[in-house]
């Protein structure tokens, strides 16, 4: 017989604790507050390991949007406060296209600079119109051949992210696709298939629309464990092993796989066309780790970049949740370091 709610006229409760209690006969799950438990529901064994294999599933679909998204939680509740005064505009425009998103923040470090006017904005594709999705990067001048090969490429992608960065010449704009749905597909089908796969797509351009863009592919290589992780960055800083990055990034790799033990993290390597860049992206949203617990690879990294310990020191002391590190040769050749974090907790 078919198991069956019977909740007519059942008030709704917040529950803040659970506890289980099982026997060869049921499984029994508690629901309440601190002071007393307050409701009761008892499952027949078979149900109850429906129940279980269920929560397994939607914790690793959880977990694996987690590991990919261009901006972790796509529920963002963030306010004009939480952006940069410059990517204002951008925020409007996002949140004008009437779907939840998420906003994530980063800082670059590098050769004597800090960058802190950065910021990316997430929204899931099925959740807008594709023409609103065209004429949004239209707003914001991206070149008419980018926006072209976009629209080619949107109906596979998952997650657009909005992207901006400050600068003295007015800022870049960046629209990332991210296929991530595509790539776990493919693993589905074929788990011992883990060539490396086009992951992200990126679109960059000047703000004020007076020059030209640029094209960056990510790409990832799936399931790719720690040590496997530490080959690519050492062939990535290949003759350059006293890259100041490089140093940094190998300690932020090696706390946050302590905290995951035999799990791995994604992995992707970014080009683009038309300059030197070779640098690689880590998710490390799963590690729980907060900007803080970066400290002193992080100061140690600004020492090397000679950037004085009073405009590093508020970001390092940041509680917020670390989320991605980008890392390596930027488009003008120069070796950087890019924290991304939450602004909310996940």
């Amino acid at each position: 017989m078919p198991e069956r709610w019977l909740d007519p006229g059942v008030p709704g409760l917040r529950a803040e604790v659970c506890q289980v209690r099982s026997t060869r006969e049921e499984t029994a799950l508690l629901f309440g507050t601190r002071e007393k438990a307050e409701r009761c529901i008892v499952l027949r064994p078979a149900l109850a390991k429906e129940l279980a294999a269920g929560l397994a599933a939607l914790l690793r679909e959880y977990e694996a949007q987690l590991n990919a998204t261009p901006a972790g939680r796509l529920e963002s509740r963030a306010s004009e406060d939480d952006v940069p005064a410059a990517a204002r505009s951008l925020f409007a425009l996002v949140r004008g296209l009437g779907a939840p998103f998420g906003l994530e923040r980063s800082f670059k470090l590098g050769a004597g600079s800090l960058l802190e006017d950065r910021v990316i904005f997430g929204v899931r594709t099925e959740l807008v119109e594709r023409r609103a999705l065209l004429d949004a990067c239209r707003t914001l001048r991206m070149p008419e051949a980018h926006v072209a090969q976009l629209d080619e490429q949107l109906a596979e992608a998952n997650t657009m992210g909005f992207g901006f960065e400050g600068g003295a010449a007015g800022g870049v704009y960046k629209v990332y696709l991210e296929f991530w749905n595509r790539l776990r597909a493919r693993l589905a089908r074929e788990p011992a298939n883990v060539a490396p796969e086009l992951l992200f797509l990126g679109f960059k351009w000047p703000a004020r629309g007076d020059g030209p863009g640029a094209i960056a592919r990510y790409t990832c290589y799936p399931l790719l464990p720690v040590p496997g992780i530490v080959r690519r960055l050492n062939a990535l800083y290949d003759g350059r092993a006293d890259s100041p990055s490089a140093a940094a990034a190998r300690e932020i790799l090696e706390l946050a796989a302590r905290r995951i033990g035999e799990d791995s993290f994604v992995y992707v390597e970014a080009t683009e066309e038309g300059n030197p860049r070779r640098s690689f992206d880590l998710n490390f949203y799963k590690a729980r780790l907060r900007v803080s617990d970066l400290h002193q690879p992080l100061s140690a990294l600004a020492q090397r970049y000679a950037i004085g310990p009073r405009a590093v020191a508020p970001l390092l002391a940041l509680e917020r949740p670390f989320g991605h590190l980008s890392s390596g040769l930027g488009r003008d050749g120069r070796d950087f370091l890019t924290v991304y974090y939450e602004i909310e907790a996940l």
